[in-house]
């Protein structure tokens, strides 16, 4: 039996991972500081170490450090609240096996932990991870993997529309040709931007997924581009810049429309002679890295408020893909639930089989305002609630009125779409608010499709 040792000092998680490592077959024990630790390590000899990146006695890193200067062979993988690609990298170069941020997914835990396993010699981990360090979700995102990185039933899906979408994918992933997506909050822009990055010649080289929502405005600049010691006041060290991390590889933007003015004619620079300076920095460096952006907004109405670049907007928008909702591809809410069930069943460690009829009835005619995100956080709920074998109707909390009695959404055979926009708009002397109504859809998804046919009307 392979024996794990987990460093955390937040003593509920600690015991969690221990509980779920001891299910699933390991000798696992948990120390609460670096200091313990250590002795733990000098007693016994473990396959591997899991440790918290922030410890109340040192870090994961002065423990990987450690590590290596006692010649103590067993991989190790660091987890953090509070990832930065610095660290990450930092950690990667003193021979940590991967790099892990929290929220814990299991299933990307379990294949990690395997893979470190697997590993003969504290070398092949190095190798090992320098190559996987491009499929950890970057810190700058500020959020966990996605959930639908492994899910191929949405490559599968039944819907005319996502059939069309991945044809596009196919189709424009071999090039370099940078990629906007289109869609509402919550609806997988993340994970087409992974299938194209996947399907590329750029697939070996890193992914790096970007909030530009979440960032500071003020260190936008210092994150995408880099700075040097002492460029500005808390510019303590030397800092990589995401554009250069990415060399090779693939940069996905996220909400794009946040970026800052002066960030953006940075970023136009980039795109046009492939250079990037970072902030105090003299010298340029080249760069190689494809661009793919995602808004839920219309760029083309911040341009017109002055709020973002058109010259950068076209640069992005070489080719665009727009995602339909969920409401849009109920073929497909069957194959997702139950998908995320799974997802569910392994982070509450419960063995929930499936729906009741009534229930998956419900799902199947809600609209899921908040889409795959909505809908994930949906059924973890119910799983969490439910003490049968199947979710029961009771369990799902909804956030619509009336949502048990919600009617499903007329949906367009797609060959014709175009066609039937076109129609409501004459209908309603182009009225856009009475159109959705006619259409049954909202508006956003309205100016959505205009926007995907490139209706002027």
């Amino acid at each position: 039996m392979k024996k794990i040792l987990i460093v955390e000092d937040d003593i509920s998680f600690g015991l969690m991972l221990e509980t779920w490592f001891k299910k699933n077959g390991y000798d696992a024990q948990t120390a609460s500081s670096v200091d313990r630790a250590k002795k733990m390590l000098k007693e016994t000899s473990v396959d591997l170490l899991l440790t918290d990146l922030r410890l109340p006695d040192g870090s994961g890193i002065e423990l990987l450090q450690w590590k290596n200067d006692n010649d103590l062979s067993c991989p190790c993988i660091l987890m953090t609240s509070y990832a930065e690609i610095q660290i990450a990298v930092e950690a990667i170069k003193l021979g940590a096996f991967d790099f892990l941020e929290k929220p814990i997914n299991p299933t990307l835990l379990k294949q990690k932990i395997t893979a470190a396993l697997s590993s003969q010699t504290l070398s092949a981990s190095k190798k090992d991870a320098g190559a996987d360090l491009q499929s950890v979700p970057t810190p700058h995102s500020a959020r966990t993997t996605s959930p639908l990185q492994q899910n191929s039933s949405l490559n599968k899906s039944k819907n005319p529309m996502m059939k069309k979408i991945y044809e596009h994918i196919q189709l424009v992933a071999p090039t370099d040709i940078s990629v906007m997506i289109l869609g509402e909050s919550g609806v997988g822009k993340e994970y087409v931007a992974r299938l194209i990055h996947d399907s590329s010649r750029r697939k070996e080289a890193p992914f790096v997924a970007v909030d530009c929502g979440s960032m500071s405005k003020e260190l936008t600049g210092s994150e995408l581009f880099g700075h040097i010691k002492g460029s500005f006041t808390s510019a303590i060290a030397d800092k990589t810049g995401i554009l250069e991390y990415a060399q090779n590889g693939t940069i996905f933007l996220d909400e794009v429309g946040n970026l800052p003015h002066d960030v953006q004619v940075q970023l136009l620079r980039v795109v046009q002679e492939r250079k990037i300076r970072p902030i105090g920095a003299v010298n340029e460096i080249e760069v190689n890295v494809r661009i793919i952006c995602a808004t839920n907004e219309n760029l083309e109405k911040t341009i017109a408020d002055g709020r973002f670049r058109e010259d950068l907007f076209h640069r992005l928008n070489e080719f665009s893909i727009t995602i339909p909702p969920l409401r849009e591809r109920r073929e497909d809410i069957a194959d997702f639930v139950t998908y995320f069930l799974q997802i569910a069943n392994g982070e509450l460690q419960k063995h929930v089989e499936g729906f009741s009829p009534e229930a998956m009835s419900v799902l199947e005619n809600y609209s899921f305002p908040g889409n795959l995100r909505e809908m994930r956080n949906i059924i973890r709920q119910a799983c969490l609630f439910c003490a049968e074998k199947f979710i029961q109707k009771e369990h799902l909390q909804l956030s619509e009125k009336n949502a048990f009695a919600q009617k499903p959404a007329i949906l367009f055979n797609t060959e014709d779409e175009k066609q039937k926009i076109i129609a409501a708009i004459e209908r309603s002397a182009g009225n856009k608010t009475l159109a959705a109504k006619i259409l049954n859809i909202d508006r956003k998804t309205l100016y959505n499709k205009i926007h995907q046919y490139g209706l002027e009307l």
